[in-house]
């Protein structure tokens, strides 16, 4: 793995774990402190900065606005730092006050989601089958906070792929699609991202970068 990308890497996790979200914050004012944090690093941010809170967290790719973040919502922040030519890309969940049951069910689903399909990661294996092992997971155990049966859950609260490869840029080659016919190789570095979308509640995602080896995978983010 080069070295500048394993600095981008380092970068984005110092600016996470030094985040603290409070109620009365706006999600612009998280994303400029962000930015700041990166830059002061010598990185730029690899992509636009994603914070969005509440409801506003189903949206994948939600744009900061003027929300003040209150207490009792979850908070998705998802950022990357490029630095010397090099990406990395993370997400974290927050949650402000003490999260609820409905939060904590399904954050654990989407968190045992993710070990699988980590686990799962290795030379040679199938991009597709990361994907799977996600997706049937989540459609196996969420369907219970909304009150249906698993024959009646449709399985579409989990909205896009698993992952991406890193590298260059933040979105390569491979894909972790059900429609990839890629297999995985050593070296790869790929985000592994599941997440579960709900109306009227919002979204819970959780993401980090892996290294591909020979005997299986090295998780890169903290």
């Amino acid at each position: 793995m080069n070295p500048r990308q394993r600095q981008a890497v380092r970068i984005a996790d110092e600016v996470m774990a030094g985040l603290r979200i409070r109620a009365g914050q706006t999600e612009e004012e998280i994303a400029a402190w962000i930015v700041h944090e990166i830059r002061s690093r010598g990185a730029e941010p690899s992509f636009k900065v994603i914070v969005a809170s509440g409801i506003r967290s189903i949206d994948p790719h939600a744009k900061p606005s003027k929300n003040k973040i209150k207490k009792g919502e979850q908070v998705m922040v998802d950022l990357g730092a490029k630095y010397k030519g090099y990406c990395s890309d993370i997400t974290r969940m927050f949650f402000v006050g003490r999260p609820t049951k409905k939060y904590l069910h399904y954050f654990n689903i989407v968190k045992t989601a993710q070990r699988l399909a980590i686990k799962a990661v290795r030379a040679g294996v199938d991009c597709r089958e990361i994907d799977l092992t996600a997706r049937e997971y989540i459609k196996r155990h969420c369907y219970k906070a909304c009150h249906l049966s698993e024959k009646e859950c449709p399985g579409e609260c989990f909205i896009h792929t698993t992952g991406h490869g890193v590298g260059r840029k933040i979105h390569q080659f491979p894909r972790l699609s059900l429609k990839s016919r890629a297999k995985l190789k050593a070296g790869m570095v790929v985000t592994v991202e599941p997440g579960i979308y709900i109306k009227g509640f919002g979204g819970i995602r959780i993401e980090d970068m892996v290294l591909v080896t020979k005997e299986g995978q090295q998780i890169l983010t903290r």
